[in-house]
């Protein structure tokens, strides 16, 4: 598959380190967060037993390729009933024997089966590893969505709670002027509709805010109950953009698509050793030991000594069960060719997704800025012609409420930016060492 020579929304520069991306965020919480969480997150232990037991498959895989050596051991007794024309007792015979020795088997792979069979686990150990790699990403780059959030949220809050607060010294003068018969009643109504709407997306803000608490203490190892994940109540200063990144760069460093890779060997491994299912096998057994053996009114047999076999077989006849098991390593050699064709695809979708948001949040922040310069221009001087006596105070206080929609509009953007960029990075493949 042809990768393309450049990305379309990548900016121009040199590209900088992504194992560490969130260092660059300077913020001291962040990274204890994701580092302490890439330590003591359960997902971790799951990979790496998940290696443990691909190089425990790998090592019997391994072992086939030489000889086996036993310690074999036999005794029996019983009794013999005999029935033949010599003059032997014509009773209850004991009967006992034992054979004890050192028994060897080996099969030469001399069409390599065993060898392929062995390289097919040896990749799939590289596959968990990189596996490994992708979790160890997706803990870094979750972590830092639900820091963002929260970060987001608690603002939101802040924004919100001084909105409602606007709206009711609003609601106080719209009582006043009523009061006075210079309003209706419907002006009130108004305002309390507001007050309304604004206080039932509190509880939403809220639990939003608990449940991203809650998943960075998953994502630590802790009980969510008792989540202590601290969050700078600094605000974050949204990095630049990785820049400089090249198509063929990333496509090595995702571990995504080096494990779809390496998958597609390990099918292709298996492949060949399954075809050598056909071919004629041969192997070597030696037995060396000591045996005696005795039958009551007979004299006993004893003796030492070993034995060396050559064994071979050829399937002639096995009802299809040896091509059929090659036609499906072949089906799943096409199956894992397949998916790394997505995956590849995929990684560089997600690439240039993720530089378009990030695009994309860049110019609403920067539009937002402007929206909110503007408002508080609006409502410096709506204060002033209030204090000259040729504005009312409903009209600082609309405003006001304008001023604090743009700024929670802005928030929410920043948020986004933020989120974009960590989702840059981990599509670029930053965030495991």
């Amino acid at each position: 598959m042809a990768v393309p020579a450049h990305f379309t929304q990548d900016p121009a520069g040199e590209p900088s380190d992504l194992s560490a991306w969130w260092r660059a965020w300077h913020d001291p919480a962040l990274t204890w967060a994701i580092e302490n969480a890439l330590k003591a997150n359960p997902d971790l232990r799951i990979a790496r037993d998940r290696i443990l037991q691909a190089e425990a498959t790998q090592a019997v895989a391994r072992s086939t390729l030489g000889p086996t050596l036993g310690i074999t051991g036999n005794i029996a007794g019983g009794g013999m009933d005999w029935r033949n024309p010599y003059d032997i007792p014509a009773r209850d015979a004991g009967t006992d024997g034992h054979l004890a020795g050192l028994a060897a088997t080996w099969e030469p792979d001399l069409f390599g089966g065993r060898h392929a069979e062995t390289k097919a686990a040896h990749a799939v150990v590289l596959a968990e590893q990189e596996k490994l790699h992708g979790v160890q990403m997706a803990i870094a780059a979750d972590v830092a969505t639900h820091y963002v959030q929260v970060q987001s949220l608690r603002k939101q809050l802040t924004l919100l709670k001084e909105s409602l607060a606007t709206l009711n010294r609003l609601k106080t003068y719209a009582q006043a002027r009523f009061a006075a018969g210079q309003a209706v009643l419907s002006d009130i109504q108004s305002v309390d509709e507001k007050i309304n709407t604004l206080q039932a997306r509190r509880p939403l803000l809220q639990t939003a805010l608990n449940a991203s608490l809650r998943r960075m203490a998953i994502l630590a190892g802790q009980p969510p109950e008792s989540a202590t994940v601290p969050v700078s109540t600094t605000f974050l200063i949204t990095p630049p953009a990785p820049a400089g990144e090249l198509p063929d760069t990333v496509l090595r460093r995702r571990p995504d698509v080096a494990a779809a890779e390496d998958l597609v060997s390990a099918r292709l491994y298996h492949l060949r050793s399954t075809k050598t299912d056909l071919l004629p096998r041969f192997g070597l057994q030696f037995f060396g030991g000591d045996g005696r053996l005795r039958f009551d009114g007979i004299p006993g047999l004893s003796g030492t000594g070993g034995l060396v076999a050559l064994t071979s077989y050829l399937p002639i006849f096995t009802s299809g069960r040896i091509h059929a098991r090659i036609a499906a390593a072949d089906a799943q050699l096409d199956e894992a060719v397949a998916t790394y064709d997505k995956t590849l695809l995929s990684a560089l979708a997600d690439v240039e997704n993720a530089y378009e948001a990030r695009t994309s949040q860049d110019q609403r922040i920067r539009d937002l800025s402007a929206a909110l310069s503007q408002s508080r221009s609006n409502e410096t001087a709506a204060r002033g012609l209030y204090e000259g006596g040729q504005r009312t105070l409903r009209d600082i206080l609309d405003a006001k409420l304008d001023t604090l929609s743009v700024e929670n509009a802005l928030t929410q953007a920043v948020a986004q930016q933020q989120i974009a960029t960590v989702t840059l990075s981990y599509a670029l493949g930053g965030g495991w060492h």
